[in-house]
């Protein structure tokens, strides 16, 4: 037993001090259809990527409800704006949505777009990657795209979390009625530890587990020996000792904090955003991926019916957004076969190309799983500068062999 515990304790050591540093927060685990059906973050802007304690951290951009939807996770209803940081490291000051205040979960519908922006206060010292985030409920969270912030420690400012309560009293919430919390935290801890090591140190429910995972369930073993008349009754003493800890703990909240208010639930519709006109008619005919370039290519079907030349600006699918070089340069190219302006009342058969390793690496598309798709915004701009953005999925196939 004590070459088990020593084996066990050298482990976990091994494991804390030779672990690398976390460089995301574990999208690319997401399947890849998951990231690509249900929201698309576009247009996503960091205000700084250095800041100090106290100072400001602004995230806006937009977060599109596919109309591609998987139908297995359910229908989007309610979602949570929020961001993804490794651990307490910034503070959220403020966020809207659509212009609106949105301090909590807000009411959603598929083919809607969502207009964000937060406001983060520096809290600690160091370099965090930090990701604006999309939860939906029942779905869970999904992630935009990250970028490294910096916090300096010695950036010129101080960080403060200070709140007026409503008798006019300022706090600071990182200390207020710390000592307090901490005591009542620890009369918590002490009553469960003793309970444990009472069952554990002079009873043989652990020792002998061999004999006390075979009697049955309703069973206290009491014809064995395994719980006594005397266990019983310190068992009684544990639950009236609880339960007059938690009425103490009643009698003292009442007495020192008289006025209070109960946490808040408010869930609100954000106003719906301006609606561009519509311009741009689109439809995918094939869509077939090779692994082996790492290249997308799509057959897309596209339709001017505005009264405006149009031109395809961009492809945005989950976190990532490829861009027609003919319009702005980027990271991620989007290369059309043909022209990618049409006239008014113009269709024309385009085939896109996306030559990039970042569908590999983010393992946004692999010929390996049971279901393989496409799906994002397909974004065309006139020379009016009017942005029309336009759903888009497909299914895709696999070009395994030459």
């Amino acid at each position: 037993m004590p070459r088990l515990a020593f084996g066990v304790a050298l482990a976990v050591l091994l494991t804390i001090t030779t672990a690398g540093e976390v460089a995301a927060h574990g999208e690319r685990a997401q399947e890849g259809f998951l990231r690509m059906e249900t929201v698309a973050f576009s247009d996503v802007s960091f205000s700084t990527s250095t800041l100090g304690p106290g100072q400001n951290l602004t995230i806006s951009g937009n977060a599109t409800i596919l109309d591609s939807w998987p139908e297995t996770l359910g229908e989007p209803k309610v979602g949570y704006v929020n961001v993804e940081a490794p651990g307490p490291v910034m503070l959220m000051k403020d966020r809207t949505v659509n212009g609106m205040s949105a301090p909590d979960a807000i009411f959603i519908s598929k083919g809607q777009t969502y207009a964000f922006s937060m406001t983060l206060v520096g809290r600690e010292a160091g370099v965090w990657h930090i990701h604006p985030t999309f939860a939906i409920q029942g779905a869970g969270t999904l992630i935009g795209p990250g970028q490294w912030i910096t916090v300096e420690s010695g950036g010129g400012g101080t960080f403060n979390n200070s709140l007026q309560l409503l008798n006019g009293q300022t706090i600071n919430l990182e200390t207020y009625n710390l000592a307090q919390l901490t005591l009542w935290h620890w009369l918590g801890f002490l009553v469960a530890l003793v309970w444990i090591l009472y069952w554990i140190i002079p009873r043989p429910t652990v020792t002998r587990l061999a004999v006390t995972s075979q009697i049955p369930l309703n069973s206290d073993g009491h014809e064995i020996g395994l719980i006594t008349r005397r266990d019983q009754r310190v068992a009684v003493w544990f639950a009236i000792g609880t339960v007059l800890l938690l009425g103490a703990g009643w009698v003292y909240q009442q007495m020192y904090f008289p006025v209070k208010i109960p946490l808040q639930v408010i869930r609100l519709t954000p106003p719906a955003g301006q609606t561009p006109p519509r311009f741009a008619e689109v439809q995918v005919q094939r869509a077939d991926y090779d692994p082996a370039r790492s290249t997308l290519s799509m057959d897309v079907r596209a339709t001017n019916s505005g009264s405006a030349a149009m031109t395809l600006a961009s492809f945005t699918t989950s976190t990532l957004t490829f861009v027609n070089p003919a319009v702005a340069p980027a990271e991620h190219m989007l290369v059309a076969d043909l022209p990618a302006t049409l006239q008014p009342n113009e269709s024309r058969l385009l085939r896109l190309t996306m030559q990039d390793v970042v569908w590999t690496e983010e393992r946004l598309i692999e010929v390996d799983k049971p279901r393989i798709d496409i799906a994002g915004l397909l974004v065309f701009k006139n020379t009016e500068d009017v942005e029309d953005r336009v759903a888009v999925r497909s299914s895709v196939t696999p070009k395994l062999f030459p």
